[in-house]
C-alpha cells in the first residue's frame, strides 16, 4: 500500500466550477520516501482568471501558454482515474473537498463518468490535531512547521508539501499515518456517481462504544472458557452505524469474557467487516505483515458462543437490556436498588 498525495490548480471557478489546468500528484510508501512525482498540465478550455475580490491574484507555477498548448481533460481522463482509482493507494488532499469538487464539475462538463475513489483531508487533520494554531492554508502551516515553501501553486509541488505536513502530523504525535486517521475520522471523504459524502457522523459510534467498554468488567464465571480474554476486536464503521445495538451487544460479551474493543487498527486481533470499505477497513488492509484476523459476524458469534437467534433479538432491545444482559441476577437487584435510591435522594434535594 502506498499513499497518493495530490492536488489541482484550476484556471478559473466561474459559476462556482473549477476548470482545471493542472492535476499534481506525489506517490509515497508508508514512510513517505516518494516514489513518483509528476505535475498533468491541462488546458482549461477557458479563460484565465486567478484574481480575487480583494485585488490580489495568484501565481501559477508555470506560464499560462504552458497550459494552452497542452491537451483538454477528457484527454488526460483515463489516466487521472487510472491514478485515483488504484486500490493500492491511500488518498490525501489539503482542504481535498474543493479538489473533489473540481474533478466532479469537469467530468460533467466533459460529460464522463464520475470517478470513484476515498480521500482523506490533511488541512481537517491539521485541524484536529493543532487546535490552537489558526492557520488554514497549507503555505502558512508549513511555514509553522519549519517547512521551506519555494513555489506553491505548481500542483506537484503543493502535492509534497501536502504530504510534508501529514509527515509532520505523524511525527508531532508520535504514531503512523494509521494511527492519525483512526483519531480524526472526520478527515474522510468517499466519492461515488458524484454524491461526496463526508463519514464524520461515524464518530459518536465509536466514542459511545469506547466509553460503555472502559465501563464494562470481566465476569469472573467465563473466563475458563473465554476464547478471546486479552484479545481486541475492532469493528467496521459501517457496523457501528447501521447496527448500533448489536454493537453495543458484542461490546458488552466481549468485555465480559476480558475482551477489548478498539479502534485503532495497530492493536486488533479481529476485525468485523461490514458493508463498505470504510476508513478502518482500509487501515487493517494497510498494516505490513498484519495479524489481525478479518470475520463476519457468524464468525464472531461463533468465537463469543452467542446464539445467533439471540444476537437477532437484540436489535428489538433497549440499550439498557443490552447493558445488563450477562449480569448476575443478584448484581443487577444491587444495581437496581442503588438507582432506585440515587433517584429519591434526588427527588428529596430537590424539594
Amino acid at each position: 500500500m502506498n499513499y497518493l498525495f495530490f492536488d489541482i490548480e484550476c484556471a478559473n471557478c466561474f459559476g462556482g466550477k473549477g476548470k482545471i489546468c493542472s492535476f499534481g500528484y506525489v506517490l509515497a510508501d508508508m514512510n513517505f520516501n516518494i516514489v513518483e512525482q509528476k505535475d498533468i498540465l491541462i488546458n482549461p478550455d477557458s479563460k484565465f482568471h486567478l484574481g480575487r475580490a480583494d485585488g490580489e491574484g495568484i501565481e501559477l507555477g508555470y506560464p499560462k501558454e504552458e497550459f494552452l498548448k497542452s491537451p483538454k481533460f477528457d484527454y488526460f481522463y483515463d489516466r487521472i482515474k487510472a491514478i485515483l482509482e488504484d486500490e493500492n493507494v491511500i488518498i490525501f488532499g489539503h482542504s481535498v473537498i474543493n479538489d473533489i469538487n473540481f474533478l466532479l464539475a469537469e467530468c460533467v462538463r466533459y460529460r464522463k463518468p464520475y470517478f470513484t475513489f476515498k480521500a482523506y483531508d490533511t488541512q481537517v487533520l491539521h485541524r484536529h490535531f493543532m487546535p490552537d494554531s489558526k492557520e488554514n492554508g497549507l503555505g502558512k502551516i508549513c511555514a509553522s512547521f519549519e517547512i521551506d515553501v519555494e513555489n506553491l501553486h505548481r500542483s506537484d509541488y503543493d502535492a509534497y508539501l501536502t504530504m510534508s505536513v501529514a509527515k509532520k502530523l505523524c511525527e508531532s504525535r508520535g504514531v503512523s499515518m494509521e494511527q492519525l486517521l483512526e483519531e480524526c475520522p472526520n478527515c474522510y471523504y468517499s466519492v461515488d456517481n458524484g454524491v461526496v459524502v463526508n463519514h464524520y457522523v461515524t464518530i459518536s459510534y465509536s466514542k459511545k462504544l469506547t466509553e460503555y467498554a472502559r465501563r464494562v468488567k470481566p465476569d469472573r464465571r467465563t473466563l475458563k472458557k473465554s476464547l478471546v480474554k486479552n484479545m481486541t476486536f475492532g469493528f467496521s464503521l459501517d457496523f457501528e452505524k447501521e447496527k448500533f445495538k448489536q454493537a453495543l451487544f458484542l461490546v458488552n460479551s466481549i468485555r465480559r469474557q476480558a475482551g477489548n474493543y478498539s479502534i485503532r487498527s495497530s492493536k486488533m486481533h479481529y476485525f468485523l467487516a461490514y458493508g463498505e470499505e470504510c476508513a478502518r477497513t482500509q487501515n487493517v488492509k494497510a498494516l505490513e505483515d498484519s495479524t489481525v484476523e478479518v470475520l463476519d459476524e457468524e464468525k464472531i458469534l461463533q468465537l463469543l458462543n452467542i446464539k445467533p437467534e439471540i444476537y437477532e433479538q437484540v436489535k428489538s432491545w433497549s440499550l439498557g437490556r443490552i447493558k445488563s444482559y450477562g449480569i448476575p441476577k443478584i448484581r443487577r437487584k444491587f444495581i437496581d436498588a442503588a438507582k432506585e435510591n440515587c433517584s429519591k435522594e434526588s427527588e428529596e434535594n430537590n424539594t
